[in-house]
């Protein structure tokens, strides 16, 4: 059975919002359906193929431009840079990016390895854009942090990048070079590098091996179409969502048509318990359009669908969710320029990072 995609907002709103509720209760079900049923993409009319096509591309020269000025004119300070920069060959277009904890002296010991996958959409950015977080979170929790790139969309999409981050994951394990202890394994990413987290440890090499996944604000639902999202955020006096217009040209350029959305490397939603890691801790943001289908997933697989309140954190078992009031998609990284609103994210990031080490020390740290 096929079943189409929604077009773009271009009907009446006030229908599109009324169906939402429907909509929703048909994720949930699909989420616990052994074999949900497949949702192929179709292709959308020229002009918005067109629209779709300019606007991804000229996000991604802005956003080239931008970072290329930030290295030239603003590069990261000495403390912040990685310990490595390695190319392995299974990628060697590739770059990772290694940081060893603080104090830490050539072969006196293994260390719990964490790998880390930036965000950007599936379509911009590079490992650097997480090197303040992997060089703290090294001298945090005393792991080798490895931070992992993918190829970007449109060129490559789904599931190139998926593919990438496994090749890349298995050729770090088999670095004799590094000092890994390959039962304590833990990944995690921010926006897309949660899908990819998410996505990549259901594989081969990595399935089983990987114990532990932190997901920030990531989508793990591509079956929904942004207006859908948007028209069923519960809150919705918020600020604008920075994913409002970019979630349709960065899905034209990630999802191919003829592609199951419902797959389980895409959409991660739909995948099986026992195919995850088995430890899981997911973050979600109250105005991000993500959130609803992450908090939805989590309440899932922590068998608490029926909880009376679904935003309040959680932790149960291996499972913890925690949803960050009063903040947006990609809060850990967009601080602003307002002090009061950099400090209020600051102290947001700190205390969920602090949950995370907490957390990690019940599994891959115990």
């Amino acid at each position: 059975m096929v079943v189409q995609d929604r077009h773009p907002p271009h009907h009446n709103k006030a229908n599109s919002i009324m169906t939402i509720p429907t909509t929703m209760e048909s994720l949930e079900q699909n989420m616990v359906a052994e074999s949900p049923l497949p949702l192929l993409k179709v292709r959308l009319p020229l002009p918005h193929r067109l629209n779709c096509f300019l606007r991804l591309w000229l996000f991604k020269i802005v956003a080239n431009i931008y970072f290329l000025f930030q290295s030239l004119f603003n590069p990261h300070p000495p403390a912040t840079r990685p310990t490595l920069v390695k190319r392995y060959p299974c990628r060697p277009m590739l770059e990772s990016r290694i940081f060893f904890p603080p104090n830490y002296h050539p072969g006196e010991r293994l260390l719990p390895l964490y790998l880390d996958i930036h965000g950007g959409g599936f379509a911009v950015c590079d490992p650097q854009v997480d090197d303040e977080f992997c060089v703290s979170w090294a001298n945090r929790t005393g792991m080798l942090v490895v931070s992992l790139d993918y190829r970007k969309a449109p060129l490559y999409p789904f599931p190139t990048a998926t593919y990438d981050i496994a090749a890349l994951v298995n050729a770090v394990l088999n670095d004799e070079t590094l000092p890994i202890d390959k039962s304590r394994i833990a990944i995690g990413g921010f926006s897309a590098g949660a899908n990819l987290a998410l996505s990549a440890s259901q594989l081969p090499g990595l399935k089983g091996n990987i114990k532990a996944a932190i997901a920030y604000y990531p989508i793990v639902d591509f079956s929904h179409p942004p207006n859908e999202k948007l028209a069923a955020r519960p809150y919705k006096a918020g600020p604008r969502d920075s994913l409002e217009d970019s979630s349709w040209w960065l899905d034209w350029g990630y999802v191919s048509v003829g592609q199951n959305r419902r797959d389980t490397l895409l959409s991660p939603c739909y995948a099986r318990k026992e195919d995850l890691s088995p430890w899981i801790y997911m973050i979600g943001a109250q105005w991000d359009m993500l959130r609803l289908e992450s908090q939805i997933m989590m309440h899932r697989l922590a068998g608490l669908e029926d909880k009376v309140d679904q935003e309040a954190p959680f932790e149960k078992g291996t499972y913890k969710w925690t949803l960050a009031m009063g903040f947006s998609h990609g809060f850990t990284h967009s601080l602003g320029r307002d002090p009061a609103k950099r400090a209020k994210n600051k102290k947001k990031c700190e205390e969920i990072y602090h949950e995370a080490h907490v957390w990690l020390k019940k599994s891959v740290l115990a």
